[in-house]
């Protein structure tokens, strides 16, 4: 991969970068710091490991950015695989910073923090202000679809096929499996409350994907959308208590300041565990068993609790 980072700074800059350094990556790609002597000095490269995912987070970090109240990437190019260059990727700017995921909360001064987590919550907030008067789908469409419970339940059949491919291989078990499906039956009773506004979510919005300054203050960046789209904007919450957002009470503070829905405890599991489902059998990827049974036990403990089970 660090080759292919190399070619493309040459292609695209028309010299040989001084120093490359991996910053590591997700399911779907592998980043990389260039660092050149011209300007712009440093660029980052996010190499992605399947095709036409490079244009449409391109398109994302466009959109997000326009709405946002902290920083985003500028992307300057956008690569499409070639023969001498077979992945797809982005070229964007360098934002210096400390991943807060990664970042022990002990480190930073309680002021800090709660400064910090207002941040993170009110440029969440900055996202789903915004609603597309068209309906739900993704960014970029040639036409949306008004009713939510409609647009998400292709999602949600997704999943359940996905699943069954799983539990026919041996990688879910009887009891993650039957959850899934049993909550895939109970679809409209899950969701019986209508989602009146297709808003703009991230899509991937958790703290490994904020960035500090080395300060450790405030928040200098927010990268790495994942199928962000016009949803419901709820389905972005579970992302909250992830890494160590618990920690920083992301979630509560969110609640505070955005009413939540009735069911939303119900709706929140629900695509937890569908998402992830979907996420594991994209990106191929082995399966975090113990991860999945947790979420499995946590949807049918809130349809017990609504009373469905």
């Amino acid at each position: 991969m660090q080759q292919i980072a190399e070619a493309i700074v040459n292609r695209y800059f028309g010299t040989n970068p001084q120093k490359i350094k991996s910053l590591g990556g997700g399911w779907y790609g592998r980043v990389f710091l260039a660092e050149m002597i011209a300007e712009p000095t440093k660029v980052i490269i996010k190499i992605h490991l399947f095709p036409n995912l490079a244009e449409k987070e391109a398109c994302q970090l466009e959109v997000l950015a326009t709405h946002a109240t902290v920083k985003m990437p500028d992307v300057f190019f956008v690569h499409k695989a070639t023969p001498d260059i077979p992945n797809d990727a982005i070229i964007m700017e360098y934002i210096p910073g400390f991943n807060a995921g990664n970042h022990n909360l002990l480190k930073i001064k309680e002021k800090n923090r709660v400064a910090i987590a207002e941040q993170i919550v009110d440029n969440l907030l900055s996202y789903h202000k915004v609603i597309n008067p068209d309906g739900f789908g993704e960014i970029g469409a040639n036409s949306f679809e008004p009713d939510w419970k409609k647009w998400y339940k292709t999602k949600a059949d997704g999943a359940l096929s996905k699943a069954e491919s799983f539990y026919v291989s041996g990688k879910i078990d009887d009891v993650i499996f039957s959850v899934i499906r049993k909550a895939h039956e109970l679809y409209d009773r899950i969701f019986y409350l209508p989602v009146k506004e297709a808003r703009l979510i991230h899509g991937d919005y958790n703290t490994w994907n904020i960035l500090l300054d080395e300060n450790l203050t405030h928040v200098s960046a927010v990268i790495d959308p994942l199928n962000s789209c016009f949803a419901d904007s709820e389905m972005d919450l579970y992302q909250l208590n992830h890494a160590n957002g618990k920690d920083y009470k992301l979630l509560d503070i969110y609640a505070s300041k955005f009413p939540l829905s009735e069911n939303f405890p119900l709706k929140l599991s629900f695509y937890e565990l569908f998402d992830h489902i979907t996420g594991f059998y994209d990106a191929n990827v082995e399966i975090d068993f113990p991860f999945m049974a947790a979420l499995a036990k946590e949807l049918e403990e809130q349809m017990q609790n609504f009373g469905l089970l």
